[in-house]
């Protein structure tokens, strides 16, 4: 039910951005990360923005000292406060990013890998999965020592794993049936 109610606000927040422009639709992107990213290390704020004791006046007016009124995240969240759905936020700033890169054609792919990759090996990641995909690459790193070598890779539904640990766990295994 959750992820439905950012997806819907996602939407047409969306919608609506895209008909201001492509520079509105990126600063609509950036400003629901930034109110995302404060929400999750302030989660006093977002208690604080839901109140149901506090008038929904006195909580918009202090929203829009913490944010000011300009931008299309803005009023969003003045729209968040008055119907008691703050809490929702991040989901839909999530929801928002999954179509802006639906609508830049970009897919997003997560590496986890053992050690840092070089330079080189990012390029040439991307470019396979690119060509694979038939989407442009945007590519999120995390580094899991647990790994001991290899790479994980993860796109939508799908995930990629060849990681040193899943073959020493396979051949593991394997040695342990016979």
């Amino acid at each position: 039910m959750s992820t439905e109610i950012g997806a819907v606000y996602a939407n047409a927040l969306f919608s609506l951005a895209k008909d201001m422009g492509d520079s509105v639709m990126q600063e609509t992107r950036a400003d629901l990360r930034q109110c995302a990213v404060l929400f999750s290390l302030h989660p006093d704020l977002t208690r604080l923005l839901s109140l149901p004791t506090l008038p929904v006046s006195e909580r918009t007016d202090i929203a829009k000292k913490i944010f000011g009124t300009e931008g299309l995240a803005c009023r969003l969240l003045f729209l968040l406060i008055d119907h008691d759905r703050v809490s929702f936020l991040s989901e839909i700033a999530d929801a928002f990013d999954a179509r802006m890169l639906e609508y830049q054609d970009t897919i997003q792919v997560k590496v986890t890998t053992a050690v840092p990759m070089t330079d080189t090996q990012e390029a040439r990641l991307i470019q396979a999965l690119s060509q694979k995909l038939g989407k442009t690459v945007w590519l999120t790193k995390q580094i899991d020592r647990e790994l001991l070598g290899g790479m994980t890779v993860q796109y939508g539904d799908t995930r990629l794993d060849n990681s040193l640990r899943t073959r020493l766990n396979t051949l593991k295994t394997a040695l342990a049936v016979k």
